[in-house]
């Protein structure tokens, strides 16, 4: 939400621009790219790690529940599931970078959304499987994420805001003091803050 606002802020010239009537099409696309990067977080780790029969659905329900994208692989390796659960938030978090470069060369209403999406992605994923969806299902990442862990509702919660924090302070500030990232293997993955002096 931070990261919103800090997004839709016009920056110089911008402000007298405005919006144009191709700027939703460009939040749009920025989404569905978002979207399709982090899906395909999970198919990389999938077919990283060994398993077989890696898929991809958009837009689909299955066993009575929603998903805007579900990655399914059969024979994962049990030492791999946290990895495989955090690959969506691994992929999102490269996207971060990346559009967080191009909104800094030069912010348009594509870079400026895909930050948005990319920066709020496991927050809002996090919020949606916890306390919006009318069960809590294994398929949703941070459903799983708990289930392999053990963690709360509300120190995963308390990970994805810090994680929005971040992201939110650098897009504000133009300082990257403080990077959330994600470090990973076959066995392990963790959500890192490196402080940068």
């Amino acid at each position: 939400m931070v990261v919103a606002v800090v997004v839709a802020t016009p920056k110089g010239a911008q402000a007298a621009e405005g919006w144009s009537v191709t700027d939703p099409l460009a939040v749009g696309l920025a989404f569905l790219s978002n979207l399709a990067i982090h899906e395909s977080g999970h198919y990389l780790i999938a077919d990283g790690v060994g398993a077989s029969d890696a898929q991809l659905k958009f837009f689909s329900q299955d066993d009575g529940a929603f998903f805007l994208g579900l990655s399914t692989a059969t024979a994962l390796p049990e030492e791999s599931v946290l990895t495989y659960k955090l690959g969506g938030e691994i992929a999102s978090s490269y996207t971060f970078e990346l559009s967080l470069r191009s909104y800094r060369r030069k912010p348009t209403t594509y870079n400026s959304a895909l930050l948005f999406f990319s920066g709020t992605d496991f927050f809002w994923y996090t919020v949606f499987a916890f306390y919006l969806a009318p069960q809590e299902d294994q398929r949703y990442d941070p459903s799983g994420i708990r289930e392999v862990t053990g963690f709360s509702r509300p120190t995963l919660l308390g990970a994805a805001s810090a994680q929005l924090a971040a992201n939110a302070y650098r897009v504000w500030s133009g300082s990257d003091v403080i990077v959330p990232s994600f470090s990973y293997d076959r066995r392990s993955a963790a959500l890192n803050f490196t402080l940068r002096f």
